[in-house]
Formats: structure tokens, sequence, C-alpha cells
């Protein structure tokens, strides 16, 4: 066909998108059938009555990979019976519960918020110890969703979370933020369905491998100073981060990289230190900090290991003074 001289194609033949067709039951036999009323074991998707008490809904696939990297976040817990997801706690996932999570989270050595990052392209985690759930006045919160979203470093990002009214309002003011101080670009939004958990199943893989490792640091650190360790202690922020940053820099992908070095284009280059050891750091030659004893005294300083900083690739050592 032709319209003013240009020749339209009107054929429809060509390449389509290949699409997962629905599953066609074969029908069986009125014997096969028959006997499978009597009991209904195993469950048969062609019963009516095995659909309507059994069927728990369509499986969770692993999706194809999207040109967008996605970044999952939500929220997880540290309670004195270790790293638990929202809904492992005993408070209901209603109004009610909610309430009384809140009420608890004011009570002090009861229960950490905590907020976990992880993109699901490179595979990097990220974990913090939050004051609250939602969005605080300061925009601290919301500022640490930033941090990590624009360290990987991508122009466009999906960021995908649950429906919990805290999480949806914190997405909304992290998204803002990225839209006006970031180099992202491209910035949307996804929701998983209500009450459907397994949909952001790779951010709650991250809090299962946070759950494993943290405990591990944490009961390391307890043996070494012989003392137990409360989960509101004001040091249990630093080996959570450190946790999220090991699974980052060791954990090895199907193609020989690891999650930092996707994401970086570079393996991790500082040295290894075990969390929490005694070591000795350099005072810096220049500026206000230097020679704090005159040119005759020492050059390092004494302090305890509690991490890496990812934006400038150095370590972070606490000094006696609490520095």
């Amino acid at each position: 066909m032709s319209a003013g001289g240009e020749s339209i194609e009107i054929t429809g033949e060509g390449e389509t998108e290949p699409l997962r067709m629905a599953k066609d039951p074969k029908l069986p036999s009125v014997a096969d059938i028959e006997l499978h009323a009597r009991m209904h074991v195993p469950y048969r998707d062609l019963c009516k009555w095995c659909n309507m008490g059994r069927w728990r809904g369509m499986p969770h696939m692993h999706s194809r990979c999207s040109s967008v990297p996605i970044v999952g976040v939500d929220y997880f817990f540290i309670t004195s019976g270790g790293v638990m997801k929202r809904n492992e706690l005993e408070y209901g996932l209603d109004a009610a519960g909610e309430e009384q999570l809140s009420t608890v989270h004011c009570t002090a050595g009861s229960i950490v918020t905590c907020i976990v990052a992880r993109c699901f392209d490179s595979k990097n985690v990220f974990a913090h110890c939050v004051p609250c759930r939602g969005a605080d006045e300061e925009g601290y919160v919301a500022d640490l969703v930033v941090k990590d979203i624009t360290w990987l470093g991508n122009s466009e990002v999906i960021v995908r979370g649950g429906n919990e009214p805290a999480l949806q309002t914190l997405m909304q003011r992290a998204l803002e933020a990225l839209r006006i101080g970031t180099s992202v670009e491209t910035i949307s939004d996804e929701q998983s369905p209500t009450y459907d958990s397994q949909s952001n199943g790779g951010t709650e893989a991250a809090v299962m491998l946070i759950r494993g490792l943290f405990r591990t640091l944490r009961l390391g650190l307890e043996a070494s100073i012989g003392k137990q360790i409360p989960i509101d202690h004001a040091i249990i922020p630093w080996p959570l981060e450190h946790t999220a940053l090991l699974l980052s820099i060791m954990t090895r992908l199907p193609n020989g990289l690891t999650p930092w070095a996707m994401a970086r284009g570079r393996p991790f280059g500082q040295k290894i230190i075990g969390f929490g050891e005694r070591v000795l750091w350099k005072i810096p030659t220049k500026g206000p900090s230097s020679q704090p004893d005159g040119n005759m005294g020492t050059t390092q300083g004494e302090g305890v290991f509690m991490g890496y900083n990812r934006n400038a690739n150095t370590f972070i050592i606490m000094m006696d003074d609490g520095k």
C-alpha cells in the first residue's frame, strides 16, 4: 500500500517479542478425576477445589534482565533474637501491629530499625541503622539512601520498595533528592504487590545474607572483648555497615567479578583488617591535625578499626577519646 508516493508495510510480519504462555492443563480421564476427588492429593491445577483451597499464586520467576538497574529498598530489624524481616516480628502487619512496633521502637534496648538497599544488577549491598521509619525531618535517612544509589554510578535507576506507608514516604523523599541534587538523569520507582514480600526477593535475599554475617561478626567481637554487646549500643551501626561492605567486596559473581568491581570498574584496593582490631594510623603531615606533639613527636596514632569509607576509599579509625 502507498500513500502520497510512500510505501507503508501493513502485513504485520517480522520479529515479535517472545512471551511466557500460561500452562494449558491436559484433561484427565473420568476415572482419574473420580480418583482425585476422593483425597485431592496431590494438588492438581485442573481441580476447582484444589485451586480454591491450596493454590498459592503464580510462582515468582527470575525476571528478564532490566536494561535499567533496579535498587531494592526495605526495612529490617535488629532484635535480641537476631536480625529479622518485618513479617518475622511478633507484631501483625495491620494498623494495630504498626502501632505496637512504633511503641516498642521507642523502648530502649528492645529493637533497632535498619534499612537495606541492594542493586539487583551489581549485587552491591548497603545497610544502616536508622533513628526511625519513614522520612525524618532532617532528611538523614533519605540522604543515606541517596548516597547509596549515587555511589553505584548509574545514570538511570529504578527504586523498588514495598507498600508499607513509612517506606513509601521515605522513597518519595529520596527520589525528590535524587532528581534535584545528583547526576542520576532518569529515576522511577516501583512498588511490590500488597503483602507480597517475595516480589522484592532481591532485597529479601540481602537481609538473609546480612543476618548470618552480622551475627558472626558480632559474636566474634563479643568473644574478643569478653563482653556481650546490647543491640542498642552505639557500636552496633558500625559492624552492620561493615557487614554490607564485606558482602560487596568478597562475594564473587558468576561473571568472576565482585559487586564492588561491577560498580567501580576495579577490585577493592584496601587492605583487609578485622573489625574492632587495634591499629596504628598515620597522622597527617599537613593541616590542623598534623604534628600534635610538635615536630619531634610521634608520627602515628593508636585506634580501633571501625570500617571503610566507601566514597573516600579510606579507613575509619576510632581513637581512645571517642573521635
